[in-house]
């Protein structure tokens, strides 16, 4: 009876002994889980290399540049602006209460908005910078928000060039399909980012359109876009 009873407590023990172990092995295993997966929104060192892997995997920002005297940033500093562009004075009024040039205007949003017109081709520029505050995924700049930007220029554009596809007679144009091709993460509070927007061609009231956008210095093609503008009809005289 003695033996049964000391072989059960030793059974026992070991058995205890063996749970606590894999108990731990199993919170261990836990914490090393949670530890490697992070929050939903904290990049892992994968996601950086394969989003900015110029940035080598690592969340450390680059080192700050000096900046430029005020005043001395001409337009062959920003590669996607053509020479042959030259800058708008200021918003145009019929931009100043829209969503892009007004609500979202702001500090970690868009900020120094800068306009570019072509008067030989017609073709059109936004220099912007896009703060992190418009992000979908950590430190990248919402997909949604970069179509904004283009839907915006390519209104820009339409407007400017209506003497020129013969549109002055017509009401205003709206968008009526935007396509926009993402070609690489547009990395959010990380320097200016260059929009460009042209007409290609006109049937009658449609317009088709095209642009695309670009880091400052022109060297990385974030996305890429196609518009079709169908100018309203003005309503009669009397009717």
């Amino acid at each position: 009876m003695a033996s049964r009873q000391l072989a059960g407590w030793v059974a026992g023990g070991v058995g205890a002994f063996l749970g606590t172990k894999f108990a731990s092995v199993g919170l261990t295993e836990g914490r090393e889980t949670l530890r490697g997966g992070g929050s939903f929104t904290e990049k892992t060192s994968s996601q950086d290399k394969f989003f900015f892997p110029s940035a080598g995997g690592s969340h450390a920002p680059a080192p700050a540049k000096a900046k430029a005297a005020a005043g001395s940033e001409t337009r062959k500093s920003l590669g996607g602006i053509k020479d042959t562009m030259k800058r708008l004075d200021g918003t145009p009024a019929y931009k100043r209460m829209g969503a892009w040039h007004n609500t979202l205007k702001g500090e970690e949003m868009v900020s120094e908005l800068e306009l570019y017109s072509d008067e030989e081709n017609g073709s059109v520029a936004g220099v912007y910078r896009i703060g992190c505050s418009l992000c979908g995924h950590s430190g990248i700049v919402h997909g949604g928000i970069i179509a904004m930007g283009f839907d915006d220029l390519f209104g820009t554009c339409y407007f400017r060039n209506r003497s020129r596809v013969n549109h002055e007679e017509l009401g205003p144009g709206f968008t009526a399909n935007l396509d926009v091709n993402y070609r690489k993460p547009m990395p959010c509070g990380k320097g200016k980012v260059v929009f460009n927007a042209r007409i290609d061609r006109v049937e009658g009231r449609k317009v088709y359109l095209s642009g695309f956008a670009t880091s400052e210095n022109g060297q990385i093609k974030y996305a890429d876009s196609t518009a079709l503008f169908i100018a309203a009809r003005k309503p009669k005289r009397g009717s």
